[in-house]
Order: C-alpha cells, then sequence, then structure tokens
C-alpha cells in the first residue's frame, strides 16, 4: 500500500511541476514550490515523530495543493513579441528583407533595435552589394561594428 502511495504522490508531483507553458497562471510554480516547502516542512516534523519518509509525502501533497491553489491566483506576465528582445539578424536575413522588399530605413531600424553587431569583410560587403542590399544598410552594418 505504501509503495502505491508513494508512486501516486510522485505521479502526481511529477505532472502539477510540468504545467503547459501556455497556462496563464503560476499553477505549476506554485505547486512545485509549495510541494517542495511542504516535504521539507513535513520531513522534519516527520522526523520528530518517527515517521520521516511519511511527514515528507504527507507535507508534499498539502504543499503542493496549497501552492496550486496560490499560484491559480497568480496571473502571468503577458508575452507578445513586442516585449521579447529583438535578436541579431544575419547577413541573410539583412537580403531576405531586402528582397521582400522592405525599406532601408524599416531594414536599419531593425538593425538598431537587435543592436546588431556586424564585422563585415570586403566579401560581405560584396555580397550584400550584389543581392541588391542598399549603401545606407551596409554604412549602418558598419557602424554597428563596435
Amino acid at each position: 500500500m505504501k509503495r502505491y502511495f508513494y508512486l501516486f504522490f510522485i505521479l502526481a508531483f511529477a505532472l502539477v511541476v510540468c504545467g503547459c507553458a501556455s497556462n496563464k497562471t503560476r499553477v505549476a510554480e506554485g505547486a512545485g514550490i509549495g510541494g517542495t516547502v511542504g516535504a521539507l516542512a513535513g520531513g522534519i516534523i516527520g522526523y520528530q515523530s518517527g515517521h520521516p519518509i511519511q511527514g515528507a509525502a504527507i507535507g508534499g501533497v498539502i504543499g503542493a495543493g496549497t501552492g496550486a491553489v496560490v499560484g491559480a491566483q497568480i496571473k502571468k506576465p503577458a508575452q507578445d513579441a513586442s516585449s521579447q528582445v529583438p535578436v541579431q539578424l544575419t547577413i541573410q536575413q539583412i537580403v531576405d528583407l531586402t528582397k521582400q522588399g522592405v525599406s532601408s530605413d524599416e531594414i536599419i531600424t531593425k538593425i538598431k533595435a537587435a543592436n546588431s553587431k556586424y564585422v563585415l569583410t570586403a566579401d560581405d560587403i560584396s555580397y550584400l552589394q550584389k543581392q541588391g542590399v542598399s549603401q545606407r544598410v551596409i554604412e549602418t552594418m558598419q557602424a554597428m561594428d563596435k
């Protein structure tokens, strides 16, 4: 019977902690933190009464449940595309943007927003020119090498 209890406890804890990334609340985090703290406290209390494993298991289950309830009340901050840190634009991405008809001003804005750094070789500059990238964009890329 004890084996089934421990197996159930481990499975329940794993399911709660492995919450869905698209969840808009902090249920998984609350359950994980509550379960850990509860198991620790339960283990200490159980040790004093001669039953550390049972105390840890009971404390973990109660802590995880309580943490999940509390976590469900806490909303995660919105993750939209505008709040994410822009990623370095590669030379190929700049060529692709140019071929898609994106204006030089927009490309330059993207380069600066991403704080992209470039160390362009003569071959890179020649490649960019052959691909139709404007001189302004190339000069901006060269200025961003520091």
